[in-house]
């Protein structure tokens, strides 16, 4: 997944039925667009000149949090998934395995036991 994809998909507004909205931060100070510490660590990007976005917040829960895209949590994906001779295999494996054990959760009904197995990568 690229960053594009990845804000379409979860969180940028004005993209379909978009439930987060972005957290910005005001910067003070001399930072350019390099030298900023939270652009430098991957943490923020800059929205325009003076406000830096460093994640988005679900609109009608704010203590659910995304943060932004993170290039190096992909790459370790992108290298799990290199390593796996069919990923689609794998993951649908995991998922029957997930779909097992929360099933005989008895409290749960399994309409919600396959809405969060969907959500598996």
């Amino acid at each position: 997944m690229d960053i594009i994809k990845y804000r379409q998909m979860y969180l940028h507004e004005n993209w379909g039925q978009n439930h987060f909205t972005a957290i910005k931060q005001k910067v003070c100070g001399t930072f350019n667009v390099y030298n900023h510490p939270l652009v430098l660590s991957g943490q923020a990007f800059w929205l325009n000149d003076n406000e830096l976005c460093i994640g988005y917040e679900f609109n009608t829960n704010p203590e659910i949090f995304r943060p932004i895209f993170s290039h190096k949590r992909q790459r370790l994906l992108d290298g799990v998934h290199s390593n796996i001779l069919n990923p689609c295999a794998f993951w649908n494996r995991i998922k029957r395995r997930y779909y097992y054990i929360i099933s005989h959760i008895k409290n749960l009904p399994l309409e919600c036991v396959e809405h969060i197995v969907r959500f598996t990568y």
